[in-house]
């Protein structure tokens, strides 16, 4: 993250607004699964678990 600048960053975000995705990461659905439950715990607010459908 530290390696982004504002430049790339407009450029990134202009292409998504265009309908370009920009660097598209694929992973196989094991490591989506497993990211989601990462990002899902790391975004909790202290105290509120998440929906187990999420």
């Amino acid at each position: 993250m530290n390696r982004i600048d504002l430049p790339h960053l407009v450029w990134a975000l202009e292409s998504l607004v265009a309908g370009d995705v920009p660097n598209r990461i694929v992973v196989d659905p094991q490591t989506q699964v497993e990211a989601k439950v990462a990002l899902d715990q790391m975004l909790a607010l202290p105290g509120i678990t998440a929906p187990s459908n999420w």
